[in-house]
């Protein structure tokens, strides 16, 4: 069946490809979820009139992503965890944590499947995580993990 991605679902395509999908794949997944809609020669009209506006929303949503990626980089974080001899930590911090840390000093919602970390941290020190804010936009939050006192 041949459908017209109206989100960009992961590991299948991104949003306004059209692709040949399974029928039941079309039929139980995406097209109930408002994941994609068949395309049809009226659907292909209509998603190609509609391409300006998304376009314009893409290249808005671009330069919101960029100014958070700029304010984002120019602040340093600062996490207290407790740790023992040498530096390494009872637990680990988490890209959940680094989240609630972000919302707690910056005000900046971020989501946490964002977060490129490879694992967990678990030593103190100074660290640089990347965050994916959207397609082709990428922040690095400088952290500092410092023992508690």
């Amino acid at each position: 069946m041949k459908v017209i991605l109206k989100k960009d679902v992961e590991k299948l395509g991104e949003e306004g490809a059209i692709l040949e999908v399974k029928n039941g794949y079309a039929r139980n997944y995406l097209l109930p979820n408002n994941l994609a809609i068949v395309a049809s020669s009226g659907n292909m009209k209509t998603w190609e009139n509609e391409k300006k506006t998304r376009e314009r929303r893409v290249a808005k949503n671009t330069e919101k992503a960029k100014n958070l990626a700029d304010s984002l980089s120019q602040k340093n974080f600062t996490i207290k965890a407790k740790a023992g001899e040498e530096g390494k930590l009872y637990g680990s911090v988490t890209s959940q944590d680094i989240v609630e840390l972000v919302l707690a000093q910056a005000k900046i919602e971020l989501d946490r499947k964002k977060l490129t970390l490879a694992e967990p941290i678990k030593k103190t020190g100074s660290y640089k995580v990347p965050v994916k804010l959207f397609k082709g936009v990428t922040a690095e939050i400088s952290l500092e993990v410092a023992p508690e006192e």
